[in-house]
């Protein structure tokens, strides 16, 4: 009856082409940050990349990855980190 569990941590890390100033980055941060789950949103400019902790029961890694196209920049690589193993996807 209505038990709280523990949440569970994943980390997805994008690579996303041209972000090129803070603000870009900050407006990427922003809008992920929106997403129910999602723990906290890192980008590193020099690097095109945004870290994104997350729950993985509450979201998943393409929904982060929609969401950070619809701010107008191409995600276009992923790397999945979890508990278990790393894995790479397109």
């Amino acid at each position: 009856m209505g038990e709280e569990y523990p949440s569970k941590k994943a980390r997805i890390v994008v690579s996303v082409r041209d972000i090129s100033c803070a603000t870009c980055a900050l407006a990427i941060e922003k809008q992920v940050k929106n997403l129910r789950g999602v723990k906290d949103v890192r980008a590193a400019i020099m690097l095109n990349k945004i870290f994104v902790d997350y729950d993985p029961r509450l979201v998943d890694s393409e929904s982060i990855k929609k969401r950070i196209d619809k701010t107008g920049y191409k995600a276009y690589m992923t790397i999945r980190e979890d508990a278990q193993n790393v894995r790479h996807t397109a």
